[in-house]
């Protein structure tokens, strides 16, 4: 895009998967590597609990680079695909799990793990520590070290390639994300369990979704569910099945088509009942006006 294009033109060509234009020229942006740079592990009693906390940081003047908040479903699966401990984590760790449920009154298959990010100077990362370490405490969270967030850098990079793994073994897993103001979010989370359930029980298979909180802003946040199962015959049909579930779930409660896996073709059967008929016709009528002949990734939108 040329310099005196606007931002909302550029964002819309950035954004349109080819569908407005093919970029031909990038600037790129150099940022310095953070002096230091630090993502800690946080424990939340419940998953209402996790969810509240980010609300708050977000509305904070806390300025950090990650906030996440896994469910007690994400929170069990992190645990028990995290690389092998040493003698010492397994002494650590029961330690605090003692302690979580003796001094804390934590319920272990309730509670919720989060990462929270730091960046910048030495004194900012500090502050910022601090100043989210109380907003964590008023939600009855509790900080326990750096080593968790080493997990998060892990399976980051590690989590996607599970997806192949079980592919190769006939069972299936995919991704599934929203958005949805605060206010929102609870039962928005409720709703796409209860649809997915509902889904594995029609079909009569076993499945398993879990979900984290990955974005949070001002207004509201985004989460992101994973599921997987093993299915019982055609594959296609039933995963379609569960997907479509999970997707009218977003419409249904309240949430958006999608957050940052754009739309694309599998999920423009919903994209009326995400931003209206007019809405829909505004973009047919962008894309007849730039591309009449469908020439350009034809079919794709975000």
């Amino acid at each position: 895009p040329s310099t005196s294009t606007g931002p909302s033109v550029r964002e819309m060509v950035l954004g349109s998967e080819g569908r407005l234009g093919v970029i031909t020229e990038a600037t790129v942006h150099v940022r310095r590597v953070p002096e230091r740079r630090v993502i800690l592990g946080y424990l939340f009693p419940t998953w209402s609990d996790g969810l509240a906390a980010m609300q708050d940081i977000a509305a904070s003047e806390a300025a950090a680079s990650v906030t996440r908040v896994s469910d007690s479903y994400e929170t069990a699966f992190s645990f028990a695909t995290r690389k092998d401990p040493t003698i010492l984590d397994r002494v650590k760790s029961r330690a605090l799990t003692t302690y979580l449920r003796r001094r804390r009154g934590f319920d272990l298959d309730a509670m919720c793990l989060s990462f929270i990010g730091y960046e910048g100077t030495q004194g900012h990362v500090a502050a910022q520590r601090k100043a989210v370490g109380r907003i964590v405490g008023r939600h009855g969270g509790l900080c326990i070290g750096a080593s968790p967030g080493e997990l998060y850098d892990q399976k980051k990079f590690d989590t996607p390639y599970i997806r192949d793994f079980l592919l190769d073994r006939g069972a299936l897993a995919d991704v599934s994300e929203t958005s949805a103001p605060w206010s929102r979010l609870s039962t928005l989370y409720d709703t796409v369990m209860s649809a997915a359930h509902g889904a594995f029980d029609e079909l009569g298979v076993r499945g398993y979704i879990m979900c984290h909180l990955s974005h949070s802003y001002h207004a509201g946040a985004c989460l992101y569910f994973t599921f997987g199962f093993k299915p019982s015959g055609d594959a296609l049909p039933q995963y379609d099945r569960v997907k479509s579930a999970i997707q009218q779930a977003f419409i249904d409660a309240g949430g958006t088509l999608s957050h940052h896996h754009a739309v694309g073709t599998e999920h423009a059967r919903w994209l009326e009942e995400d931003i209206s008929a007019p809405g829909v016709a505004m973009l047919e009528a962008l894309f007849s006006g730039v591309d009449p002949g469908a020439n350009l990734n034809p079919g794709k939108i975000t």
